[in-house]
């Protein structure tokens, strides 16, 4: 848990100290949430789009806060023997608090942003890391400009390693986020188009990714996916050392031999001048990807070989990422966290390769693809199509243009339905015993709905 004196409060943040607190008090734990305030904690006032936290100060001292930092020239509860820290911005000052804490340790901090497969490359690294280190990654998807500062702000002395996860979804974002971690390793997965319609084309997405890179000292190194052009071309902007990894182009961490059923992955990696087998109890080409990076992290943190294939033996993957849920007759793929064209490609490749009977797809829409909704939305349909899967069940608007371009491709049996229980009702009424059924869409399709149906009917 973090602890800071006043001092060093107001080293990190440049707060003037409207109310001291007690001589001598050190203040344990930053929180932004009252719900997990901790006596002697500071809260840190943060305002958002429905919410201010300086409405909540009365109910952070009640539940044990020593110290408050607030904006000035904001109202706020001021009674009670509690210290008053004032900043021009908390976010700001909540951010730099971080990057105090961070400072406090030398120990390398892995970075990892991308459009698609960094939430499961950050819990691969970490999983493969954790043979030889105590590691602290970010939790959940607390990836933005809130849920980074609370991950470093977890960083104790126990800890080897910090693995972090940074989102986007503007230009100076992930600067912003490197600027607090100070990362030693940057891992840059790919260049897809999620936010597409926020920063208009895959190039200026490149260039905000490849702020990670940039962010990165003399010392640090880029572990950049070397079959994404996009991303391959980001080593001429490190500073440092830059490690390639990939499958389909000569990179000193690539693999092959891949073989890949329900059972899980096998394939052959040669790391440099280290050649291994590598058995994963996950599906997926792309976590063969996800894996050459955790290979390629743990080579320049000095794992072993044997650490190595242990990790990536050990790690079972992320709740809804590829999660085969099995019924009496049926095989779920369970991919509905989210959604965007690369990964929506990756599903039905993947879908068709582990199905051993017939395939149904239930779809939802991709979001944030903004004048190329429609074309990406086109493409998958006709990828259906090509790759003879056997029923289509699309969920919402964005996905009717799937149904219409894979109708038009030849794929026959489709339905299109508003509701996560037409779709279940569909699904049970054209099921048959050996199908493999894909749940995939963007976030807000919430695609996992349609699996408690077939739970309380069977």
């Amino acid at each position: 848990m973090a602890a800071f004196t006043e001092a060093e409060i107001i080293q990190a943040t440049g707060a003037k100290v409207l109310r001291q607190g007690r001589n001598d008090m050190v203040y344990t734990g930053i929180e932004t949430d009252t719900r997990t305030i901790g006596e002697d904690a500071v809260f840190v006032a943060l305002r958002g789009e429905k919410f201010d936290g300086h409405d909540f100060v009365e109910q952070a001292v009640s539940s044990g806060a020593a110290a408050v930092i607030v904006e000035d020239g904001k109202r706020f509860y001021v009674d009670g023997d509690y210290a008053i820290f004032v900043v021009a911005d908390t976010l700001k000052a909540y951010q730099n608090l971080a990057r105090f804490h961070r400072r406090r340790f030398m120990l390398p901090v892995v970075a990892v942003t991308g459009s698609a497969g960094k939430t499961s490359t950050r819990s691969l690294i970490a999983t493969v890391l954790g043979q030889k280190y105590n590691v602290l990654q970010t939790e959940k998807n607390f990836n933005n400009e809130i849920g980074l500062p609370r991950t470093l702000l977890q960083l104790t002395k126990e800890h080897g390693v910090c693995v972090v996860e940074m989102g986007m979804r503007g230009r100076g974002q992930i600067k912003e986020l490197a600027d607090i971690a100070e990362p030693t390793v940057g891992v840059v997965t790919n260049v897809g188009k999620s936010h597409i319609e926020l920063l208009g084309s895959q190039a200026n997405i490149a260039k905000a990714k490849a702020e990670l890179v940039e962010a990165l000292d003399s010392e640090g190194t880029a572990v950049l996916n070397q079959d994404d052009k996009r991303a391959a071309a980001m080593a001429g902007q490190c500073r440092g050392k830059v490690v390639g990894y990939g499958i389909e182009n000569d990179a000193p961490v690539m693999a092959g031999n891949i073989k890949n059923d329900e059972k899980g992955l096998t394939f052959t990696c040669r790391c440099f001048d280290q050649i291994m087998d590598v058995h994963m109890p996950v599906i997926g080409v792309h976590n063969v990807y996800n894996a050459l990076a955790a290979v390629a992290v743990g080579r320049l943190l000095g794992l072993s070989e044997h650490q190595m294939q242990r990790g990536l033996a050990e790690y079972h993957g992320v709740p809804m990422r590829q999660e085969l849920v099995h019924t009496d007759s049926v095989t779920f793929i369970n991919d509905a966290y989210n959604a965007n064209p690369a990964s929506m490609t990756e599903a039905v490749n993947m879908l068709v390769t582990l199905a051993g009977g017939r395939t149904v797809a239930v779809l939802g829409g991709m979001l944030e693809l903004g004048d190329w909704m429609r074309e990406e939305h086109e493409k998958i349909g006709v990828l259906l199509a090509k790759k003879g899967v056997n029923v289509l069940i699309t969920l919402g608007d964005e996905a009717l243009y799937i149904a219409k371009a894979a109708k038009e491709a030849g794929l026959m049996n489709i339905y299109s339905v508003t509701t996560h229980a037409e779709a279940a009702d569909i699904l049970h009424n054209i099921m048959k015993p050996g199908d493999t059924v894909l749940l995939k869409g963007s976030r807000s399709f919430a695609m996992e709905k349609i699996l408690p149906y077939f739970e309380r009917k069977e």
